[in-house]
């Protein structure tokens, strides 16, 4: 979840869907766990993704901030995704993947270093990542540091793709946090909550509590 247009108000905002949708999940007998930074986090076990989807989109709330002094109404929005939970997967280094390449060192190091085949040149086969270490005097030392700094950079690799793949996912539930654009219209006036697909209405009582049934 993420606060859209509305400044502090969406911010809050927020933060009473996540506590909606907490209600809503622990109501069927699911599991919550929240994480809040730059965006709500939540975890949620014991319940089949298609009793979430509902809340998918963009929410936009109609009403008095409190923040306000002349009392008038605003439009804040925040935004829904569902994404499927994340796998802890570790990246593994075949030796069959590796190309090792060693040879002498260059430069500053002693005698040892430029007469001895202790620089080693490690290339990941499937992705071309190639790492070079020159600085240590052994050759199993650098062959150590190099699958190391190569197994650095591979799992960076597969962080930034994870990354992206998510982002696309996102993008692809919710098309915008502007205020035209909306799924669910909170109206704190009359005290309804209005699901645009399916011209449904609710209580926002009810709706905060999880006390709805949306499917």
């Amino acid at each position: 979840m993420r606060p859209g247009e509305g400044g502090d108000d969406a911010a809050g905002f927020c933060t009473e869907l996540a506590e909606a949708i907490t209600a809503y999940v622990r109501r069927r007998g699911g599991q919550v766990s929240a994480r809040y930074d730059r965006t709500t986090r939540l975890a949620i076990t014991g319940l089949d993704a298609g009793e979430l989807e509902a809340f998918v989109g963009t929410h936009r709330i109609q009403r008095i901030p409190t923040n306000d002094r002349r009392g008038r109404r605003h439009t804040s929005t925040a935004t829904v995704a569902l994404l499927g939970a994340l796998e802890a997967g570790a990246v593994l280094l075949e030796d069959a993947d590796l190309e090792v390449t060693y040879y002498r060192g260059r430069g500053k190091g002693g005698q040892h270093r430029n007469t001895t085949d202790s620089a080693v040149r490690v290339r990941h086969i499937p992705t071309g990542i190639v790492v070079t270490i020159e600085n240590g005097r052994q050759q199993g030392q650098n062959l150590t540091r190099a699958r190391a700094e190569l197994l650095r950079r591979l799992s960076a690799r597969e962080g930034a793709a994870i990354a992206t793949a998510r982002n696309t996912q996102r993008r692809s539930q919710i098309t915008s946090g502007e205020r035209p654009t909306k799924q669910w219209t909170w109206n704190e006036q009359r005290g309804e909550v209005l699901e645009h697909r399916s011209g449904r209405r609710y209580e926002m009582d009810a709706m905060l509590r999880g006390r709805v049934e949306l499917n």
